[in-house]
């Protein structure tokens, strides 16, 4: 966690743990006439308190703080044995693939693994300057009055919300055969995007449309975005608002036309000064209509040719922009068949060219398969290609 500051009345410090998730200190500190008062900014939501407990471990329950979009979240379990016996932890077992854990013990050090195998415990070696030799091993030993630390880490990358997870500890201790350790973490949000998602509906490739969106942060009040990633077929400008210097930012853009054929929309990713450049995103969702429409697509499924039987398949390129289409080249790439079983004619059907894929029927058993090449007389599209493939028997 990262150490911040804030200043009601008097200045108050706030100090993260220093290893891993222990519980926070806060102490008082009253300025002298000399001392020089820090700016007032946004405090970093911290750990709360540690609960729970048994013989072994004083603390049993953890929470590991908030983290905003990125981060592991880790705390520390102190434990010792209780017993004048030496105790055998066996199946160690971690509640999810996301948390990982590490015991510590008598200058021991053991790893719970958590990818790609899940719950192996593995006995590290460490020695300076070479690679950490492991040993997969099943159980750990700790002697009579032993002390130890078990610590545990929680992947916060991506999650906004509550996150828990738990560490099952199976022991010969007669009076405590099962120790659960439990830990969570809370992802919060850097910032919040209204509307979440900017949908544009249908539209066609030669026009555009104008939308417009609000971006706050809660962790922080006076914040700046740096700049944004290039986006095909946007024009987007931002510009700063502030209401009781809380700071927010409306993003507006157009989209289209574009220049081709495409799935429509896109997601601008966009850079601030918040905690250490951090990006977040706008997702535009836009039905867009292309130049033309080819049915039944770019992949034309023969299937299976009967052997003396001559198979037509037809492809249809219907333009939305009036243009009066044609084919100005048709040829085969990658083709299976040789040329004199395989050929191409085209039509036209009003508005629509029909271009239609001929397998002879002396055509050989065996694969057919390859790519048909349209080169077409549009100004925005050029050439479609055309994957084909069965299989003659």
């Amino acid at each position: 966690m990262k150490r911040t500051s804030s200043v009601v009345g008097s200045a108050l410090f706030l100090f993260a743990p220093l290893a891993l998730g222990c519980s926070l200190m806060a102490q008082d500190q009253k300025p002298d006439a000399t001392d020089k008062v820090p700016t007032p900014r946004a405090v970093t939501p911290q750990a709360g308190p540690a609960t729970g407990g048994n013989t072994w471990f004083p603390v049993t329950n953890q929470d590991l703080g908030t983290f905003f979009g990125t981060g592991e979240a880790a705390g520390v379990y102190h434990f010792k044995n209780p017993t004048d016996q030496t105790i055998e932890w066996r199946q160690l077992t971690g509640s999810c693939q996301c948390a990982k854990a590490k015991v510590m013990v008598g200058g021991r050090l053991y790893r719970l693994t958590s990818k790609p195998n899940p719950n192996r415990l593995m006995r590290v070696t460490q020695v300076p300057g070479q690679p950490d030799q492991e040993e997969l091993v099943q159980q750990i030993s700790i002697g009579p009055g032993e002390e130890g630390d078990v610590e545990v880490h929680l992947d916060m990358n991506g999650i906004t919300g509550a996150k828990q997870a738990s560490l099952d500890i199976h022991t010969s201790d007669p009076t405590l055969p099962q120790i659960k350790l439990n830990f969570h973490a809370t992802g919060a949000q850097l910032f919040t995007v209204s509307p979440s998602e900017v949908n544009l509906n249908k539209m066609t490739w030669n026009e555009s449309r104008e939308f417009s969106v609000t971006v706050v942060s809660p962790l922080q009040k006076d914040w700046r975005i740096l700049r944004m990633d290039p986006a095909k077929g946007f024009d987007v400008s931002w510009e700063k608002q502030t209401n009781n210097d809380n700071t927010a930012w409306l993003i507006k853009g157009k989209y289209g036309p574009v220049d081709g054929e495409t799935a429509g929309g896109g997601v601008l990713k966009f850079y601030s000064d918040v905690n250490g450049s951090a990006s977040f995103t706008v997702r535009v969702m836009a039905m867009v209509q292309g130049p033309l429409e080819v049915k039944p697509g770019g992949f034309l499924t023969l299937g299976l040719i009967r052997q003396g039987s001559e198979l037509v398949r037809e492809i249809s390129f219907e333009p939305n922009d009036g243009i009066k289409l044609e084919a100005t080249e048709l040829r085969f790439e990658k083709a299976t068949l040789a040329s004199e079983f395989l050929s191409v004619t085209q039509r036209q059907d009003g508005d629509k060219l029909i271009v239609e894929l001929h397998i002879s029927d002396k055509a050989p058993k065996g694969l057919v398969k390859g790519d048909l090449v349209v080169a077409l007389n549009h100004p925005l599209v050029k050439e479609k290609r055309i994957m084909f493939n069965g299989f003659v028997r």
